[in-house]
């Protein structure tokens, strides 16, 4: 997924098989409804054929993704260029209601109107996110190095996401660490081991205490694969795949 190449299914995204890709597709959508407006930018790491971005001045942009390589998805971004990014965020499998909301913001509409106006949009892009659809949304963006994410190591996160067995939990980098929980939201639970860095550069594996078990480490001085490959091997009974939300209360929240 780092690659955030063109090859897609054109299965799912037929409309992108031409030269120049989605920035083309969306201006033939607006161009069917008398829309004008300034071609698409390249967007940095992406293919033109999956990713296109139009800026408003110097303070405002809406980006444009299909890299959703399971199921077709236009993945919307519209944020300021500087400071945090939250702005509206939101997912749809409709090309045309992409171009109408990039025509409605070209035109000067807030991020607040167009939330207000268009259902899918939110505040993040993790609320975002189809419902079923947090914890894969997460980790594209993880792996995307997008903006609008917490980003841990980007070779770590690799080396996470290539253990399947990891993937259907909710990636969650901060303070240098890497940690992988069981629900998407406040309250978090942390059942899986989790990777802290070292002044060497290398990693350690701690798993988290429990009610039965004080906090331990598993493994010391590890590259980035062979410390996923020992969270993979320590996953506990029954864990998994992470709840969209926070944990249930009284169920052992960390």
């Amino acid at each position: 997924m780092s690659e955030h190449s063109s090859d897609m299914s054109s299965a799912l995204y037929p409309e992108l098989t031409v030269p120049c890709g989605l920035g083309a597709a969306l201006a033939r959508e607006a161009a069917r409804h008398g829309w004008g407006g300034e071609p698409a930018e390249p967007v940095e790491g992406f293919d033109p054929a999956v990713a296109a971005c139009y800026h408003r001045g110097e303070a405002a942009r809406f980006a444009v993704y299909a890299t959703n390589a399971d199921e077709r998805e236009f993945r919307i971004e519209i944020s300021r260029s500087s400071g945090w990014p939250w702005g509206a965020f939101g997912s749809t499998d409709d090309l045309a209601l992409v171009a109408a909301i990039l025509h409605a913001w070209r035109d000067g509409a807030s991020t607040a109107q167009l939330r207000r106006e268009w259902s899918l949009l939110a505040a993040t892009p993790l609320d975002a996110a189809p419902p079923g659809r947090v914890v894969s949304t997460a980790w594209r963006l993880t792996l995307e190095r997008s903006r609008t994410i917490r980003l841990g190591d980007a070779e770590l996160a690799e080396a996470l996401y290539a253990q399947p067995a990891l993937r259907v939990f909710f990636p969650w980098p901060s303070h240098g660490q890497f940690s992988l929980l069981s629900s998407t939201a406040d309250p978090f639970h942390a059942e899986v081991p989790r990777v802290v860095p070292r002044i060497d550069g290398l990693w350690n594996v701690v798993a988290p205490r429990s009610p039965q078990t004080p906090e331990r480490l598993l493994g010391s001085g590890l590259s980035p694969r062979e410390a996923a490959a020992l969270v993979a091997a320590n996953i506990p009974t029954g864990a998994g795949p992470a709840i969209e939300g926070g944990w249930p209360a009284g169920d052992g929240t960390t």
